[in-house]
């Protein structure tokens, strides 16, 4: 059976994050310890919290013509309130982002992003936009499992949305 990967743009409100910056590690435990630092200080319970179960790795999009070695694990928040020691106030400007979900095992989350990026390629208006400071994000589901708590090694099925900010090639 021929899987079937939808590729779309979709506009993004802005919004603001609490997050914990991390780096990746080759046994991609980072953004797992970025998540329990975080939940530390910002519990899931907190009355800052945006509504919508879903937690945001937010990757500089600069990083992708190279390699990605720093993200952040993030809540969407209402407002920054104070701000604790070792958590960043993350303002996402939102805007049109080329969107894909992941939704299977780790060969599907690869083939999702390569047929993601090669979708952008043969766009003719659009491009991922990489200046300094655009950050794209992956939402990660809380429930009914939440990735974030266990090893990466031990996801059975990768469940999650990607959405990267595009501009228009022009340089708009």
């Amino acid at each position: 059976m021929q899987e079937t990967i939808a590729v779309e743009l979709v506009e993004v409100a802005p919004f603001k994050a609490l997050a914990v910056r991390t780096g990746m590690t080759p046994d991609k435990s980072g953004t797992r310890l970025a998540w329990s630092k975080l939940t530390e200080h910002v519990p899931l319970d907190d009355a800052r919290l945006a509504a919508g179960p879903s937690a945001y790795v937010f990757i500089p999009q600069q990083q992708w013509d190279k390699e990605v070695d720093t993200l952040w694990v993030g809540l969407m928040v209402r407002e920054f309130g104070n701000i604790p020691d070792g958590v960043e106030a993350l303002e996402i400007n939102g805007g049109l982002c080329v969107s894909a979900r992941v939704h299977g095992d780790e060969a599907h989350m690869w083939r999702v992003y390569e047929t993601m990026f090669s979708w952008l390629e043969q766009l003719l208006e659009y491009e991922l936009d990489k200046r300094d400071g655009v950050l794209g994000m992956e939402t990660v589901p809380l429930e009914p499992l939440n990735a974030l708590t266990i090893p990466f090694t031990a996801i059975e099925t990768f469940d999650f949305t990607m959405l990267y900010r595009v501009r228009k090639k022009s340089g708009e």
